[in-house]
């Protein structure tokens, strides 16, 4: 189906294991203007092939907005969650031209506890650059219906612990583990321990990147 979509549409379509942390990309005739070959087997979840053509201000947004719409999906029954999916205008640059892709992302598989094995994400062309502020939408596949904004926004509370942020914040201003330690009254291991935390939450790799998209969310 994704390889069908991707010759149909010129598009680009990836199929990302999470469980076995593989991602499969078929690519039509919009594929070559990324460098994309037509299949490929990535041993990673996340298409970075992809994600290093985006404008970077672009693809932090995109993070963004994934990370409100997993745990809008949480809340869901589970036999509901492959109903929805989100959706933004991304801008690219590839071989000196600026140009905009409409972009999907849809989990189609979850285990009994909710986690996610199995998702697919889109791109398509939509032509030249676009201008102005990021835009995500979340929305029901079935009845078209949109998650009212403020919905998603309330999700950012919900994403770190009242500790964790504190931990956040702390690291934002430059503080070692600890420090933060002796500022909150806990014990070096238990730091550890939200740094860890806060890393899974936020789903990025590393300490920077945990408080560039803090920032942005407004949670430090």
């Amino acid at each position: 189906m994704a390889e069908a979509f991707a010759n149909i549409g010129g598009s680009i379509a990836v199929i990302s294991d999470f469980k076995n942390d593989c991602c499969y990309i078929y690519s039509g005739a919009f594929g070559k203007a990324l460098n994309i070959p037509a299949y490929a087997r990535i041993d990673s979840a996340f298409e970075d092939c992809i994600f290093s053509a985006i404008d970077p201000s672009d693809l932090i947004d995109r993070h963004i907005l994934e990370l409100r719409f997993f745990e809008f999906v949480k809340t869901l029954p589970v036999e509901v969650r492959t109903e929805y999916l989100h959706s933004c205008i991304l801008n690219v640059t590839t071989g000196g031209r600026e140009m905009s892709i409409l972009h999907h992302t849809r989990y189609l598989d979850f285990t009994q506890d909710g986690c996610v094995t199995l998702g697919i994400c889109t791109y398509n062309p939509v032509g030249d650059k676009r201008t102005g502020e990021f835009e995500g939408y979340m929305f029901n596949l079935n009845t078209g219906e949109s998650i009212d904004v403020r919905q998603i926004e309330g999700i950012d509370e919900t994403i770190l612990s009242r500790r964790e942020r504190e931990v956040l914040g702390l690291l934002s201003e430059g503080f070692a583990s600890k420090q933060i330690a002796d500022k909150l009254h806990i014990s070096l291991n238990t730091v550890y321990r939200h740094r860890q935390n806060i890393l899974h939450h936020l789903n990025v790799i590393n300490t920077a990147e945990a408080v560039k998209i803090g920032l942005r969310m407004q949670l430090i």
